[in-house]
């Protein structure tokens, strides 16, 4: 195999891994330091090509700005690349590749993205009102249906969309949601959970009730609302409020349950 006509020395010594592809798209060369990242020999790739070499080494021929290799059962390796073309002392064309190795990086990401989902997980208020969050209110919904099932107790649901009364579409400030969340603290039973399941939709769960007793406290609550019972609003808007019910009856699951409430509200 020709040499290439470069300062070889030069690019052996470079801590930037480094790969030349001739206009054949073969390797022509590559230096120590991409030896080291990919964990072989340049004996093992100069002169080859695609037609030579295993598909796993493929994407060495590509010129995406991310090479993903798995090399040897020996891991994964991410690469960051960057190709220059430059004509050699005897006017061929190469293409050059360089190469950083951001393995640590990515494998450094993907453990934080994995911790954050964790702590996800295993939260279950939700940061602004404190209340039960989406995760905790699914998981209260099907407890409660769990029981049900197994004594026939009564179990209704019910779904309290909040909106802004002068702009629609728009978000109600934080403070007439805050507002609003512990007033219904205050006017529901102890043993019924509310839970905020989406920015400005409230479930509330009514074990031992029936769906019209759970339709007739949501009423009430609507028309105390409407008539000032909030209090400490300041110049925050009274928030819209539309509620639903469902009762839960034989062969349903806490999903069908919550599908049912959000339709009766958009009905």
């Amino acid at each position: 195999m020709a040499e290439i006509s470069f300062n070889q020395k030069l690019f052996d010594v470079c801590p930037t891994g480094m790969l030349a592809i001739d206009s054949e798209v073969c390797i022509r060369w590559m230096n120590p330091a991409l030896e080291a990242m990919l964990d072989l020999s340049g004996e093992e790739l100069i002169g080859k090509d695609k037609n030579t070499l295993p598909a796993s080494l493929h994407a060495l021929f590509d010129e995406t700005d991310m090479l993903h290799l798995s090399l040897n059962g020996d891991g994964e390796r991410w690469l960051q690349r960057e190709v220059r073309e430059v004509v050699d002392g005897k006017n061929t064309q190469l293409r050059l590749h360089f190469y950083h190795d951001i393995s640590q990086l990515v494998l450094a990401q993907r453990e934080s993205d994995q911790l954050r989902r964790q702590v996800e997980d295993l939260t279950i208020t939700d940061e602004l009102t404190g209340m039960a969050n989406r995760r905790a209110t699914i998981q209260a919904i099907g407890a409660q249906v769990t029981r049900s099932r197994r004594y026939g107790n009564l179990l209704t649901l019910g779904g309290m969309r909040l909106s802004h009364p002068d702009q629609a579409g728009d978000s109600l400030p934080e403070t007439s949601i805050l507002v609003m969340t512990q007033y219904l603290r205050e006017r529901l039973r102890w043993a019924d959970v509310i839970g905020r399941y989406e920015d400005q939709l409230f479930l509330l769960v009514m074990p031992e009730t029936s769906i019209a007793d759970g339709k007739k406290l949501l009423q009430q609550i609507v028309n105390e609302c409407r008539g000032g019972a909030l209090q400490g609003l300041g110049d925050n808007p009274v928030p819209d409020l539309q509620f639903g019910v469902s009762e839960w009856s034989k062969g349903d699951d806490a999903q069908r349950l919550i599908v049912r409430v959000i339709e009766s509200i958009e009905a």
